[in-house]
């Protein structure tokens, strides 16, 4: 079968403007959730899921989905969506959110579709801290941790705030100087050049995890496909900040990577994976020491 992922930030739940005036966005998010029709969402600033439940009981009855709600210091929570007909719930773990900054939670599932998949499914939704790459990468740090604790076969889907190692460097001088200053290097003096600083993709990378963007450029081999693979999401920073990460006993399972446009719904576009399942029909259970 074809597993269907997808992670998107929500902007402030998708009701309110940064400044917290009604911005009612949600039904159109709904709309463009609908069209991809996700077993998974991952989904960013979830503001208010966890102090109003019928936020989320508003989410699950227009989407047909269960929802999971991380704890946040930032009150912009992460949220794991699932279809129980296809993954059946096993585990939620948000014991480590308060460890980063906006939290994250980890699901373990079973594929009870494809019944043939022996390793449960672990899924990360994640949103790393924008104020600093070198906090981010540690944040980073823990995530690798959590997403192998339940048997080594694992997706992370996040708003990591940041670009990927093979992204290029957007006109730094048009992004916000917060933005800028969180994501680049540190220049040797004021006229030096801004470069984007990679360090979080590095960490996840050396994690032994694989940005899946990147995992269908390198089958694609297509300089016109890497366009889109690797066009910025986040609407005002220029930088693919959302991403896809999975471990290597996943890399033959992935089939498919694409951006979906949210156009006024939202401030980031949304990104979506696909995995044919009956390549996991012989991943390994790895063992937590």
């Amino acid at each position: 079968m074809l597993l269907t992922t997808m992670s998107l930030n929500f902007q402030y739940a998708g009701r309110t403007d940064s400044r917290g005036r009604p911005d009612d966005r949600w039904p159109d998010q709904v709309d463009i959730i609908r069209k991809v029709n996700p077993d998974l969402l991952f989904g960013q600033e979830a503001h208010g899921w966890m102090s109003d439940p019928r936020l989320q009981a508003d989410a699950e009855d227009d989407l047909g989905m269960r929802a999971h709600v991380a704890p946040s210091r930032s009150g912009a929570h992460t949220v794991l969506m699932f279809r129980p007909d296809v993954l059946r719930w096993r585990q939620w773990e948000t014991k480590y959110a308060y460890e980063t900054h906006h939290g994250f939670g980890v699901g373990v599932f079973d594929i009870i579709a494809d019944p043939e998949v022996k390793v449960p499914l672990t899924a990360l939704t994640g949103h790393l801290i924008p104020y600093s790459v070198q906090k981010a990468s540690i944040e980073a740090q823990v995530w690798i941790g959590r997403l192998y604790r339940y048997g080594g076969m694992g997706v992370i889907g996040a708003d990591v705030n940041s670009q990927g190692v093979a992204d290029d460097d957007p006109d730094w001088c048009a992004v916000p100087p917060y933005n800028r200053s969180a994501r680049c290097h540190r220049r040797i003096g004021p006229d030096g050049p801004w470069l984007g600083n990679p360090l979080v993709a590095q960490t996840l990378s050396d994690g032994d995890l694989f940005d899946v963007a990147n995992l269908i450029s390198a089958r694609l081999d297509d300089p016109v496909a890497d366009k889109e693979l690797f066009a910025p999401t986040g609407h005002h920073g220029g930088v693919r900040t959302d991403q896809f990460w999975v471990t290597r006993n996943m890399c033959e399972a992935v089939t498919g990577y694409r951006r979906i446009a949210t156009g006024k719904a939202g401030d980031h576009d949304g990104v979506v994976s696909t995995y044919e399942t009956t390549a996991l029909h012989h991943a390994e259970y790895f063992e937590w020491v």
